[in-house]
């Protein structure tokens, strides 16, 4: 699907027209377009609230769509490669106490500010080794609480202190400033690959660029990254949306690609670990986690939904998007003509390959031995 920024669909081809779809024609004429999908699906949440994401496991068992064919850029045996260890914070030798009153703790949250959640609390006399400070030095980064994944018995997971709420054991010019994962001028093009499979499509394939570029920077961490896609001109329409990214996480603000794998562009480097390495067409090879497949379907209204089956990778050290790959299908449930279809498939599918670049940001790269 595509939308403009009034959420309005734009048809860019005809209805298609398959050999196996002849026989029930008129009611393949009541199917909805294939509408180019905006590669994040932002529409999906527009249309449907994403309601139609958390469907019975059942149906989607009943079509027999593969995943999209091997990437040739993904490389899953990891001994070929040198990979060296993530760099991790240490500790400094300054201490942060805990000197709240009044019975009162202190929220430990997961980023500088506010505006991150607290994963804990501390009570007063609680000390933190600190490991760092952002770049107003208000804030400290301490080791650690308890996060997911620790044994009870111990805390990896560095977090985050107000200075209001801390009193330093050292100088606090001895910590360094903390860096974020994306720089405030983040900048990424990814290239597109799109194709129609029916017979009838006016446009059987086309190629677009998408650029993210960063807008503005608002309370230090959230970067306003504007993406535009642009097609050949021969295709369709130029096209803009924006994403709200935080620096220091990685993540994209509205966490709707928790739900929608289509909308993965921005997620965090937790995302998950190594499992691939990503070759980018300019030599460069990147740690990566890839997964897949993913399903989502789309209810589109008189007995037609549409379901993706697809693949992603992400870079393990800013979980920006590499590589997004997908087959879209159209299926129809309901009576023609005195006959029942349950989820039939006639034969139209579109698919999309999408694959990063270049980046100013920092990817986590790796040699092969």
């Amino acid at each position: 699907m595509l939308l403009n920024q009034n959420n309005t669909i734009r048809s860019p081809h005809v209805l298609p027209r398959t050999q196996s779809a002849l026989c029930i024609h008129s009611l393949i004429q009541k199917r909805p377009a294939p509408f180019l999908p905006r590669l994040l699906a932002l529409c999906v949440v527009a249309l449907v609230g994403l309601s139609a994401c958390n469907g019975p496991a059942g149906p989607l068992q009943q079509i027999q769509v593969a995943a999209p064919s091997t990437n040739s850029r993904v490389v899953t045996d990891l001994s070929q490669f040198v990979i060296p260890s993530m760099s991790t914070a240490t500790a400094t030798q300054v201490k942060a106490v805990v000197n709240t009153t009044n019975g009162r703790r202190a929220n430990v949250r997961s980023g500088p500010g506010t505006d991150f959640p607290a994963v804990t609390a501390a009570e007063a006399g609680t000390e933190f080794d600190v490991i760092a400070k952002n770049e107003a030095g208000d804030w400290f980064q301490v080791c650690c609480v308890q996060g997911d994944g620790d044994s009870e018995d111990k805390a990896t997971t560095p977090a985050w202190l107000a200075d209001v709420v801390v009193q330093l054991e050292g100088d606090a010019e001895d910590v360094p400033v903390y860096e974020a994962i994306l720089p405030e001028d983040l900048a990424a093009r990814w290239q597109v690959n799109w194709e129609c499979g029916s017979e009838r499509c006016e446009i059987k394939r086309c190629t677009a660029t998408v650029e993210a570029n960063v807008d503005t920077v608002s309370a230090q961490q959230w970067l306003e990254v504007d993406h535009t896609v642009t097609w050949d001109e021969t295709c369709f329409s130029t096209d803009q949306w924006t994403f709200e990214v935080n620096r220091f996480t990685g993540k994209e603000r509205s966490n709707t690609q928790d739900e929608n794998f289509l909308y993965r562009y921005w997620v965090g480097p937790d995302s998950g670990e190594i499992n691939s390495i990503y070759k980018l067409r300019d030599g460069r090879q990147v740690a990566a986690f890839c997964s897949g497949p993913h399903t989502l379907e789309v209810e589109e209204g008189d007995g037609w939904s549409t379901v993706y089956i697809g693949n992603t990778c992400h870079d393990v050290r800013t979980g920006m998007l590499l590589d997004l790959s997908y087959e879209k299908r159209w299926l129809y449930t309901g009576e023609f003509e005195g006959k029942t279809y349950n989820r039939e498939y006639f034969g139209d599918f579109e698919t999309l390959e999408q694959h990063l670049a270049d980046t100013n940001a920092v990817l986590y790269d790796v040699e092969s031995k």
